[in-house]
Formats: C-alpha cells, structure tokens, sequence
C-alpha cells in the first residue's frame, strides 16, 4: 500500500463497509462534512469543539529538537491513501524496490 496520505474534502463522497461505523448516525456511503458531523456529535461536541473539525482551534505545540513551543491551529481532518492495484505496477517496481533497499 502506497503511504501517501491526502486530505480529503469535505464535499468528496467516500463509501465503507457498513459494519464500518456501526456507532455513528453515518450510510457507507457518505460525504466527509456528514462523517465529522456524525462524530462531532458522537462525541456531544459543543460549538468551541466542533471548530476541531471545520476551522481549527488554537493550540501549542512542542516538537522534538524545536527551540519551544509554536503557536497556531489544529484541525481533526479525514485523508487517503490509494491502495495499490495490480494495474498500477510495472515490472519495474521490483527493480525499484530492490534500488531502494541498497540505498
């Protein structure tokens, strides 16, 4: 599996099995907004938190090696990773791979 992961929009239309999300007022098939809505209010979010999943909410954060703390917003998002098929490998890839593992 490719480890690319994207953010999703909130318009874009995803599909799960329906054992999925058993818990959350959510059909397998979905937008994004409606499966951060059904978890907002899972959680029984109020108006502060739900920004969590649309404009963020201020915090701090402290990376490792960082000179302190940095300011800004965090936002709770959904993302992707394309699985790899059959039909996107070549016969180069084991020849990359191999490539890759002697590096």
């Amino acid at each position: 599996m490719n480890s690319e992961f994207e953010s999703l929009n909130h318009n874009d239309v995803v599909s799960v099995n329906p054992d999925t999300f058993r818990n959350l007022d959510v059909s397998n098939t979905f937008k994004v907004v409606q499966l951060l809505e059904a978890i907002e209010q899972y959680f029984h979010c109020d108006t502060n938190e739900a920004a969590l999943f649309s404009k963020g909410v201020d915090c701090e954060i402290l990376k490792l090696g960082a000179k302190g703390w940095q300011k800004g917003k965090v936002i709770i998002t959904l993302q992707f990773c394309p699985a790899q098929t059959s039909e996107s490998t070549s016969p180069l890839d084991d020849i990359r791979q191999n490539l890759k593992q002697t590096d």
